[in-house]
């Protein structure tokens, strides 16, 4: 079996340490490296395909069998559904979710309207284009995030706000710069979790909860590209995540059943990270949804997906293998 291995990969002189979040959700040279190997004993061959402007041609002649999915695209709404759609056109199957879910779950709004619409739990919201069209039944403390980014672009220690002066600055500076709507949410202050699943249907990977306790006066105590990518670094050696997560097995239930349900309402597939914190009942509350989650090899890093899998006892070659597997088998190539 010849695999197409498509993604997009940072460039050789970037660093997320910088605070340049331009390149923030592609992936870098030693995870793509990983994943290859990882695959090479499952199959025969991998060739690596940019997910740029060539990509077409490129999957078009490479007489690929299969391809293990993990692009971002490099632009547009809807980008990270570029790829599956090129090979959908093309008949080749491919892992992970499929170009909807893709561009639904890119689209934060849309997300939580799928969420609602299925009785999910998720923070009260309201997409913005212009700050001085904030609805009153929205209650301070409010979060901002641009509306169709991942990977924490956009999402900076100033990202919550206490007043309508603050939100109107902050909402006005993310509109220009990422050229979209802000999402602004009700901002919970419950714990905080994110979940790995694996499969379909999916098994639930151990919880991992995310905390700020440990961080160093005057930073953020929330997650954001601060703390994801600097303070939470293999250069800062901060840690914010506890793996398995510290819950009782109610709340353990609880987040699971959130979990799964939320695969299933999103029509996701093999794999999914997604994020939650508890509400004012105590409940789970999801916030975010990731369908192509990160995947970064080095136990060091705190990539939160492989982090969950590692404590579930999968070798990174192992949780490869399996998120190829499960599509092979979701496919009917493998039984």
């Amino acid at each position: 079996m010849k695999v197409a291995l498509t993604c997009n990969t940072l460039p050789p002189d970037y660093s997320r340490e910088s605070g340049d979040d331009t390149f923030a959700e592609f992936d870098s040279p030693s995870t793509i490296s990983a994943i290859k190997k990882a695959l090479l004993t499952h199959c025969d061959s991998v060739e690596v395909v940019e997910a740029d402007e060539e990509a077409y041609e490129r999957l078009r002649r490479g007489n690929f069998d299969f391809a293990f999915n993990i692009a971002e695209g490099v632009r547009g709404e809807a980008r990270e559904a570029q790829i599956p759609a090129m090979l959908e056109m093309l008949g080749i199957p491919y892992s992970g979710s499929g170009v909807t879910t893709l561009a639904i779950t890119l689209d934060k709004r849309r997300t939580k309207e799928v969420l609602l619409a299925n009785g999910i739990r998720t923070p009260k919201f309201q997409l913005l284009s212009r700050s001085e069209d904030l609805r009153s039944d929205l209650k301070f403390p409010l979060f901002l995030k641009p509306n169709g980014e991942g990977s924490s672009r956009g999402i900076t220690a100033r990202s919550l706000v206490g007043s309508e002066e603050e939100l109107e600055e902050v909402a006005r500076e993310m509109v220009a710069k990422y050229r979209q709507p802000v999402l602004v949410e009700e901002y919970l202050t419950g714990r905080e979790f994110t979940v790995g699943l694996l499969g379909n249907p999916p098994e639930v990977l151990p919880v991992v909860e995310v905390g700020f306790e440990g961080l160093p006066p005057g930073a953020p105590k929330f997650d954001c590209y601060e703390v994801k990518w600097i303070y939470d670094s293999l250069e800062a050696r901060y840690d914010t995540t506890v793996c398995p997560a510290r819950v009782d097995d109610d709340l353990r239930s609880r987040i699971a059943d959130t979990a799964t349900r939320t695969f299933e309402a999103l029509e996701v597939r093999d794999l999914c990270r997604l994020d939650l914190r508890l509400d004012g009942d105590g409940e789970p509350s999801v916030f975010d949804v990731n369908a192509l989650p990160g995947l970064i090899p080095d136990p060091a890093e705190n990539s939160r997906f492989p982090k969950a899998a590692y404590a579930a006892g999968y070798s990174y070659e192992e949780l490869i293998g399996e998120v190829f597997n499960a599509a092979l088998r979701r496919e009917g190539i493998l039984r």
